[in-house]
């Protein structure tokens, strides 16, 4: 609900951004920016509401009109696959320089009341499953660390999980 509140009041300077981006802190706080806040995110996708045109002009016109499944669909669908494609395996990544981000793709995608897992050695990386393909990991020391997600549907049965991805922190410049 707090979140929710935040992006409306939020609305009318985002709206002046070509694109916005939402992200998850450890904590479980969500966060929306109009910079990417790494280099793996993703802008949100915003539906034209009906009955209105999209503008023939302007970064949005140019923007390919992204598919949606109901979940419905989704929750139908033989397989889910998701995969942790950030931080890559085997990539080293400097403790303490800025956060970690750690992101995960979903196929055949991540709708209303799904939710993902991500754990860290195992272990939870947010107090709970959140609604966003990535998230800040919390302070990690140095060695070697995996990263698992899973997809969780909304009677929280886990659907489908990653393969573990190791990575490795590592003192001063990787």
């Amino acid at each position: 609900m707090k979140s929710l509140l935040t992006l409306l009041l939020l609305l009318p300077a985002l709206a002046c951004a070509d694109e916005v981006y939402r992200y998850v802190a450890p904590d479980g706080s969500v966060h929306y920016t109009d910079k990417p806040p790494t280099k793996h995110a993703r802008p949100l996708k915003f539906e034209t509401p009906s009955g209105t045109t999209p503008p023939s002009s302007g970064p949005s016109a140019r923007r390919p009109q992204s598919k949606f499944y109901s979940m419905a669909a989704l929750q139908a669908a033989a397989r889910f696959a998701v995969s942790v494609e950030s931080p890559t395996p085997g990539e080293m990544v400097a403790a303490g320089d800025h956060p970690i981000v750690g992101a995960a793709s979903v196929m055949p995608g991540l709708v209303s009341g799904f939710h993902l897992q991500f754990l860290i050695d195992g272990k939870p990386a947010t107090s709970e499953p959140v609604d966003a393909l990535s998230v800040l990991l919390p302070e990690l020391p140095p060695g070697s660390h995996t990263l698992t997600v899973q997809l969780i549907d909304p009677q929280g049965l886990i659907k489908a999980a990653s393969e573990a991805t190791a990575f490795t922190v590592v003192t001063g410049t990787p």
